[in-house]
This record gives C-alpha cells, sequence and structure tokens, in this order.
C-alpha cells in the first residue's frame, strides 16, 4: 500500500511532471537534478521506502543508461536501457494500474518492486515513461517475525515461484511440483493461506498440527464420550416411552400411503390416536367423493366444449350451400343440385358421426372429399383435391371435422381471387411415435408468423375473430383431446401456398 500511495502521489505532482516534460523535450542538468532530488527526498523514505526510479523517453537519449549506471547515484533514466525487461512489457500491458513483482537481478538483494506507467496530467493519451518504486524483500518479511503461530508455527512469503521466510533472509526455490510439496508439509501442519498484493502470491502460515490438538485431544475425548452416554440414554427413554404413540402412527402411515381405510385397533387404548383414525377415515370418504365429482364435472365440462366448439363449424357452409342448391334448381340444373344435395346429405351424417368425437382416418378423408366436391360445384370446377396417402391407410381414429376447416380456410383466404385453378393436397404419414397430418394449398400464400401466432392464441380480437376462428377452433379441440401431446403449425410450401401441418403422438390415439 505504502510503494502504491508514493506512485499516485509522484504521479499527481505537477512540479515534477514539469521537469519531466523538460527532460524529454529540451534536456537540462538543473530539471535532471529537480528530478533526481524529489526522488530521492527524505520524505519519500520515511517509511522505509528504498528507491524510486524514473524511465522516460527521451529523444536525445539526455538519461543515463540504467544497467550503467551507479545505483544510488541517479533516480531517472532512458526508457532505452530497459524496453527489453519483462517486467516493462508487462507495466505497459497493465495499461496505468500497478504491476507488482520481484527484482532479482538490478539490486544485491531481492525487491518487492511496484512499477506504472507515467502519463502526463496535460494529455493523458501521453505517456512520459514508466516510474517504479521498490523495498527489499528482507524488509518486507521482518513482520512476519509478528506473526504468532504457536511454538512451532512460521509464516513464509509466497511471490514468483520463491518462498521468504521470516527467519531467514535468502530464499528457496519452490520445488517444481508444488502440490507435492505442499501435501508433503501438510501432513504434519496446518497451512492458513492469505492473498497478498496479486492474485499469484500470498502469505502462507505454518502450524505444526500436534500444537493444535495436544490441548484440545482430551476435552474432546471427554465431550465425545458425554455425547454418545447422553445420546444412547436419550434413544432408550425415547423408545420405551414413544412405543404405545409410534406402533399406531406406523399403522396409520402405512395404510395412509396405500389410501386404505384405517383400523384402529391398535390405538383403542389411546383416546388422542383414536381421534385421529377416525378423522383419517372421514376424510379419506369426503376426499374419494370429492374426487368423484369433480371427474364427472371436468368429463362433463369437456364434452360440453367440444359440442360447443364442433357446433362452431360450417354452418355459413351449409347456408352457402343450401343457397347453391336453390339456384341450381331455379335455373333447371337438376343433376348439379342432386350432385351436390348428395354431397350434402354425405358430409353432414360424417359430421354428426351418431353422436361420437372421434371418427376413422378414412371417414374424416372421405367427408372431405365431399366438402371439396360441393366447392367445385359451386366453384365451376375450379378446385382440384390431391390425396397423398399411404395404402393401406392407417387405422387411427381422430376427432371429426379436422381437415374439413384447413380445406376450407384454403378456398375461403389462398384462392381468393385466384385466377388459376386451385389445388388442396391432403397428406398423411407416420412414424413409430407419431402421426402427421397435412393440408396444403397453392394459393397466394400469407403470414406465416402470424398464423402460428394465432394458433397459439388464447383469444382473438373481434376482426380476427371473424376470418380466423376455425384456426383457434382446430387448435382448441386438439389441445382438449390430446393435452400436450400434439403440434399445429404453419409452413411455407415450395408453390408460394401454405401447409397446415398436425402432428399427434400416437399414445395419444
Amino acid at each position: 500500500q505504502m510503494i502504491d500511495d508514493y506512485l499516485t502521489l509522484t504521479h499527481c505532482d505537477s512540479d515534477f511532471q514539469r521537469d519531466l516534460r523538460i527532460l524529454t523535450t529540451s534536456p537540462q542538468m538543473s530539471a535532471l537534478t529537480r528530478v533526481n532530488e524529489k526522488l530521492f527526498t527524505v520524505d519519500l523514505f520515511k517509511k522505509n521506502l528504498d528507491r524510486m526510479q524514473v524511465f522516460l523517453y527521451d529523444e536525445n537519449h539526455f538519461l543515463p543508461d540504467f544497467s550503467r549506471s551507479g545505483q544510488y547515484s541517479n533516480a531517472a533514466f532512458s526508457v532505452q536501457s530497459v524496453s527489453s525487461e519483462d517486467w516493462f512489457q508487462e507495466t505497459l500491458a497493465a495499461e496505468g494500474s500497478t504491476y507488482w513483482f520481484i527484482d532479482t537481478d538490478s539490486y544485491s538483494r531481492p525487491s518487492l518492486c511496484g512499477a506504472r506507467i507515467l502519463y502526463d496530467l496535460n494529455d493523458l493519451s501521453k505517456p512520459f515513461g514508466v516510474i517504479k518504486a521498490s523495498v527489499s524483500v528482507e524488509k518486507l518479511i521482518r513482520h512476519l517475525k509478528s506473526l504468532s503461530f504457536g511454538d512451532k508455527g512460521y509464516a513464509t512469503f509466497l511471490a514468483d515461484d520463491q518462498i521468504y521466510a521470516g527467519d531467514f533472509a535468502l530464499s528457496q526455490s519452490i520445488p517444481s511440483d508444488l502440490s507435492d510439496y505442499e501435501a508433503d508439509l501438510s501432513r504434519f501442519h496446518l497451512l492458513i493461506k492469505f492473498p497478498v498484493i496479486t492474485r499469484d502470491w500470498e502469505v502462507v502460515g505454518v502450524i505444526h498440527k500436534w500444537a493444535l490438538y495436544q490441548n484440545t485431544l482430551q476435552n474432546l475425548l471427554f465431550i465425545g464420550l458425554a455425547s454418545f452416554l447422553s445420546l444412547f440414554l436419550a434413544i432408550l427413554l425415547s423408545r420405551q416411552s414413544s412405543r404405545k404413540i409410534s406402533a399406531p402412527i406406523h399403522t396409520l402411515c402405512a395404510q395412509m400411503m396405500s389410501m386404505h381405510k384405517a383400523e384402529n385397533g391398535e390405538a383403542a387404548d389411546c383416546i388422542e390416536m383414536v381421534q385421529l383414525y377416525d378423522t383419517y377415515n372421514h376424510m379419506l370418504e369426503k376426499n374419494e367423493a370429492l374426487i368423484k365429482s369433480r371427474e364427472e364435472a371436468l368429463l362433463k365440462a369437456k364434452q360440453a366444449e367440444m359440442a360447443a366448439l364442433q357446433s362452431q363449424m360450417n354452418p355459413h357452409f351449409i347456408y352457402n350451400t343450401l343457397e347453391s342448391i336453390n339456384a341450381l334448381i331455379a335455373i333447371g340444373d337438376n343433376t348439379h343440385a342432386s350432385e351436390m344435395t348428395e354431397g350434402l346429405s354425405y358430409f353432414l351424417r360424417s359430421s354428426l358421426n351418431n353422436g361420437n368425437v372421434y371418427i376413422s382416418l378414412e371417414k374424416e378423408i372421405a367427408q372431405v372429399r365431399a366438402y371439396i366436391q360441393i366447392q367445385k360445384l359451386r366453384y365451376q370446377n375450379q378446385l382440384e383435391l390431391v390425396l397423398d396417402l399411404p395404402s393401406p391407410l392407417p387405422d387411427h381414429r381422430i376427432i371429426k371435422l379436422l381437415l374439413q376447416p384447413l380445406a376450407e380456410n384454403c378456398i375461403i383466404h389462398g384462392f381468393k381471387d385466384f385466377d388459376m385453378p386451385g389445388v388442396i393436397t391432403i397428406s398423411v404419414r407416420e412414424s413409430e411415435t407419431s402421426l402427421f397430418l397435412s393440408v396444403a394449398d397453392n394459393g397466394w400464400g400469407s403470414d406465416i408468423e402470424m398464423l402460428n401466432h394465432l394458433v397459439r392464441q388464447r383469444t382473438l380480437y373481434q376482426e380476427d375473430a371473424v376470418n380466423f376462428y376455425c384456426i383457434q377452433n382446430v387448435y382448441s379441440r386438439l389441445r382438449n383431446c390430446y393435452g400436450e401431446n400434439f403440434s399445429f403449425t404453419y409452413e411455407e410450401n415450395s408453390s408460394g401456398g401454405v401447409t397446415a401441418v398436425i402432428q399427434i403422438a400416437k399414445k395419444a390415439l
């Protein structure tokens, strides 16, 4: 901290910087003398700081070479004399922070050094050079002797792969494998580490383990024996006093885990346990009644929701078809009117499906075929249905009116004002785990992201509900029947149209 403080104090000295500016621009011996006096002043060494030095970028090489100068005759040197040193390059890389290192080459004794870039106060983007302060490690580790670690304990200072101990001034090299060294030392000693100054340096207190154990071993033994006896007596007494309660409780727990009615024969002599058994049995009966009532309510709600969702489908289609039949009869086209009436009859029979929610894949596709046939008569054969089906068709039952609303969307939205024949392609595929149903068109296309957003929405805005209600109707019925075992997404196909893809897990089918 002392070194860091003096680096900052010197860096912020405007008179000192004025003299440095003179040395780097128009060298003068008087300025060099003032710089030396500033760095050698008695005030800087009142806390045992050994030396401070400044290495400047002098264009004229007015300053002496550090490697050829006396160590204490000068304090200002040329950068060129130390620019190749590792510590100098690390200081530049620190970008204004203090770089700490142990210098074992420049002085007769190892020194703890802090170096920092010296910036011009008038232009902080311009560095003068580097300022360096140091104190001998021997002075530093004297304070380690004041740390008390018992009779056999001592403290060491670890820095830059060297061990410095308070009892001797010379450094020892750390063994190449420090982990083995520490493992061997820690067999009989406790190591207490304190990180200091920088990440890789630390003070290590070494305490002989026996010094810690010898005064407490007897007390630990006594405490352990007393604890064991107390625990043994507590277990013995609690077992004797709680047996009358614990046995009925264990029986009750076993019966509760199996959700069976509890028999209170073992607890007949304990009023509280009898009350607990009776309360549990009453709660069990009430819980069973509530579960049954809830299941019935959920089933009715689900059935009502499915009926409501299905009742929303196709009323406008039926009205339009009846109007088309009436128009055909009015113009005397009885053949087409008969075909349209027959198709509508088949479509309605399939939709009713005797009140069943589920329908076979074969009937669902036949229903779509009847729907498209009616629409072909309405739109003067400008529609074509393509079935891409495996042979044989998978024997699965799905919820009814699943594909027809998607085909209707193709006609209403995909082929609106379309000047070419519209093609609707229905595909069925299956994997080992899932059934895939898709309805594609070659129409105008649409905003796929918007369609997928509408699929996921719980509610629609009023203007959206007019045009896109069947998307949510299909999604809601899928979620009602299959829970989380399905996906419903829209994709853009190669013809530029839209493909609706439904994936249903076979385990849900």
